[in-house]
């Protein structure tokens, strides 16, 4: 079966119910997901973001040496999907959940700090609207559930907690899969999926975020704090029926919704003067397009066995 094959198989036709064939479609699908996760995360250090200049100084770390560091987590982010990609390594899986779980803690962290420009330099300060901010970050927190949920994934199908510590740092088969890891990737899926939405969510109906009207203003639609609003409260609604009922039609809305409203950074230019550099804030969120299709594999994959 070629590659275009797995991945169409059991998305818009019947699965064939055959086990390994949705191993290696969660498997890949996950893979390839956290390497590009950390694909866009390490190109903007490589390209340096004043964003981040609050989440350093939140461990103390000065303007100054932050930026110099900024390329280094670059590109050891990019050396380790490069690595991930090469081969699978629980080391490397551990290391990458726990980073995009620390970097997601950082947000609300950081949620009384903010970065203004002085005199044509970035400076940290306390934020002059620190409660706003901090609701901010703490919703950031949740929608940041794509980057850390796919390396735990990989983790549990590769059998991270019964191994030895030599079997840690090698490169691995997986174990043939079985159903109660099926059930266990399909939750861990569903509750990701729900955070990243409802993270998402907040943005509009709890924080009144600027960059969201930005991004729908963008594309021509005359979008307000009541627009966003709304579609922040249309976002927890589905985060919460996926958690709940996680029927096939709500999985490839979320898809597709993601898939469409993350590449608004594009258009908007989010990350001011970048133009299509910002295509990168889209490839960053490569977990919330992935969690959802490696759903709608399992789903179709249930839907077989329970024909047989």
């Amino acid at each position: 079966m070629k590659a275009k094959d797995y991945f169409l198989h059991g998305l818009f036709i019947s699965h064939s119910g055959d086990k390994k064939i949705l191993q290696r479609q969660l498997h890949w699908t996950l893979r390839i997901t956290a390497a590009l996760c950390f694909i866009g995360h390490g190109t903007w250090g490589l390209i340096t973001k004043s964003g981040w200049l609050p989440f350093f100084a939140s461990q103390g770390i000065e303007p100054e040496i932050a930026w110099s560091m900024q390329p280094l987590i670059g590109a050891f982010d990019i050396l380790m999907a490069v690595l991930l990609l090469r081969g699978s390594n629980r080391a490397i899986l551990v290391w990458m959940f726990l980073w995009a779980l620390w970097t997601a803690i950082l947000r609300p962290l950081a949620g009384n700090l903010e970065k203004v420009e002085i005199d044509g330099e970035w400076v940290v300060q306390l934020a002059t609207d620190s409660m706003r901010v901090a609701k901010m970050q703490t919703w950031e927190f949740w929608e940041r559930a794509g980057n850390w949920g796919p390396p735990f994934m990989l983790l549990v199908m590769g059998g991270v907690f019964a191994i030895t510590r030599k079997d840690l740092f090698s490169n691995y088969l997986e174990p043939e899969i079985k159903e109660s890891t099926i059930n266990t990737v399909f939750f861990l899926c569903k509750t990701c999926l729900a955070l990243l939405l409802i993270g998402h969510g907040g943005f509009g109906f709890a924080v009144e975020k600027q960059m969201l009207i930005n991004h729908w203003q963008s594309i021509g639609v005359e979008a307000d704090v009541a627009f966003i609003t709304q579609i922040g409260y249309g976002e927890l609604a589905l985060g919460v029926l996926i958690f709940l009922a996680p029927v096939r039609t709500l999985i490839f809305l979320a898809l597709f919704w993601k898939i469409f409203t993350e590449f608004l950074y594009v258009p908007a230019d989010t990350v001011t003067g970048m133009g299509i550099v910002n295509i990168f804030e889209w490839i960053e969120r490569w977990g919330d397009y992935g969690i959802p299709l490696a759903m709608l594999y399992i789903d179709s994959f249930r839907k077989t066995k329970s024909l047989d």
